[in-house]
């Protein structure tokens, strides 16, 4: 028998009564009993197996995984405490708000003493007074590099705007004697400026050319172009309208003509516009043409036995502005040459020591000399390189002693203003004691009697006074923030015997090619 029958002859065994017989009952259970011990039996294999099967197959899985798994790198964070730093910005400049100036009565004006606000320049460099002189010898480039660029010059040193960027203007202020005061006294000027300029970009309700070309060389000589912040629009809007006036040699005997060719060969020379190239070469073209023979120029450009050292100033100005900027128009050179010679043979050193003239009309000069037409003859011989002319050694020594006597805005000679503009620019190429002393006493003249709003009056009467208040503001205003911006709108320098051709214009990449607006 099995050994399921022999373990079920045990139970038999076990449970027999002792007649020997069971019950039906008991034979039942008996049965049930063995059925559920064989029904565990056949299931403790299957169980066991899936049991091994299922650890056996985790085994894998986790081998496999870990066999793939790619490695994690692991990350340092590092907490950090930074110190926040805030930046405080520079107050806003407050512009001047004129009062009702078209109104203003001129017949007696009052000048005041401008009462100065914090008016952020942004020249770090603006102190006291340095009583230190300026040098005249060739080394005196400012160090810092100019934002603006000019084309080289035989009649100037290359770096001849050097000093009219931001750094620049600092750095010249501190070297050559000016100060932070006169310097917010000038930016006052250059808002009042802005402010009066007519909406088609011009100054002035008549001879328009002449007071545009004054108040546009302003703002350049302070280095603004159309790229500045606060001057930009106002400097690119009188680019536009002197490029595209018309060409009116006769008006005002042809100041306003020479004034306008002097402002756009400095605009030129610092943005590189075409078209302005175009308006310069145009005007400088009647200047040379209107050159007489001996090398001045009378009014309205006659060729005629009268010539006018007054007129022919701004002239060779426009003359030494447009060689300067690379202009090469035909007999530019040869017109600086006669100009030079012409002005040589009238300085108060040569040989019929009587000075420069205002006038001379076959071949006598006419009135009696001026301090203004002294300082025209010295200024415009130093632009052209010839600061050491021993030509004009008296008429400078006089400039520095009888002149600087008589500067006083009170009680001004007839044409004082004009003649100090020339005369503060002439001292400063000089130099030496004799700038020290001019700048000491020009400055505070011109800065004791600014009005609060940013203008001045021009002392006493001069001949081209339009009898409206604010175009004659233009005027005054213009030649008191030119003064202020000696330090740094011509550096010092007088080398420069003039000889060869007109410089190339350097290659450098204009305005408009950058995306700016200019002159439609």
């Amino acid at each position: 028998m099995s050994e399921y029958y022999d373990e079920e002859e045990e139970i038999y065994d076990d449970e027999m009564h002792e007649d020997g017989q069971l019950s039906e009952e008991e034979i039942f259970a008996i049965q049930d009993e063995y059925r559920r011990r064989r029904l565990i039996e056949s299931l403790i294999g299957p169980v066991i197996s899936t049991v091994f099967h299922v650890v056996l197959i985790v085994i894998l899985a986790i081998f496999i995984t870990d066999k793939y798994k790619e490695e994690v790198p692991e990350i340092e964070v590092k907490m950090e405490e930074v110190e926040e730093i805030k930046i405080e910005e520079p107050p806003p400049v407050e512009e001047p708000v004129p009062e009702e100036i078209e109104n203003t009565d001129t017949t007696n004006p009052v000048l005041t003493t401008v009462a100065i606000e914090n008016v952020d320049t942004n020249d770090a460099a603006l102190e006291d007074t340095n009583d230190e002189a300026p040098s005249t010898d060739d080394d005196s480039t400012v160090e810092a590099v100019s934002d603006v660029t000019v084309s080289p010059s035989a009649f100037a040193s290359p770096n001849v705007f050097g000093g009219r960027s931001a750094a620049g203007r600092a750095s010249s202020v501190s070297k050559f004697g000016g100060n932070r005061v006169g310097q917010e006294r000038l930016l006052k000027a250059l808002y009042w400026l802005k402010k009066v300029q007519n909406p088609d970009g011009s100054w002035g309700t008549s001879s328009q050319p002449a007071y545009t070309g004054l108040a546009l060389l302003t703002f350049l000589a302070h280095g603004e172009t159309p790229t500045s912040k606060e001057f930009g629009t106002t400097v690119r809007k009188a680019m536009e309208w002197l490029a595209s006036t018309k060409l009116d040699k006769n008006s005002k005997h042809g100041y306003p003509h020479a004034i306008k060719t002097y402002a756009l060969a400095e605009a030129y020379a610092m943005t590189g516009v075409s078209l302005l190239e175009d308006a310069m070469n145009r005007s400088i073209r009647v200047i040379i043409d209107g050159q007489q023979d001996n090398g001045c120029l009378d009014y309205n450009y006659k060729k005629g036995t009268r010539v006018d050292l007054s007129f022919a100033g701004w002239n060779y100005q426009a003359l030494k502005a447009a060689y300067g900027a690379g202009c090469e128009e035909k007999g530019l050179t040869n017109a600086i040459y006669k100009g030079v010679e012409w002005l040589k043979g009238r300085a108060a050193s040569s040989d019929d020591g009587k000075g420069f003239p205002y006038a001379v009309k076959d071949g006598t000069a006419s009135g009696t000399q001026k301090h203004t037409m002294r300082a025209v003859g010295v200024l415009c011989l130093q632009l052209f390189g010839e600061g050491k002319a021993p030509e004009m050694k008296d008429e400078i020594k006089t400039i520095a002693t009888a002149d600087l006597e008589k500067l006083s805005y009170a009680n001004p000679p007839g044409e004082s203003l004009y003649g100090w503009y020339y005369a503060t620019q002439a001292m400063f190429q000089q130099g030496g004691n004799e700038w020290k002393s001019w700048n000491r006493k020009f400055q505070k003249e011109i800065g004791d009697n600014q009005h609060q709003e940013g203008y001045w009056e021009y002392p006493g009467k001069y001949h081209g006074a339009t009898n409206h208040a604010t175009t004659d503001r233009v005027y005054a205003t213009t030649l008191c923030a030119l003064m202020l911006t000696v330090y740094y709108r011509y550096l010092p320098s007088t080398k420069g015997a003039i000889g060869g051709k007109a410089a190339k214009k350097e290659k450098k990449k204009p305005m408009e090619e950058e995306g700016l607006d200019l002159i439609d």
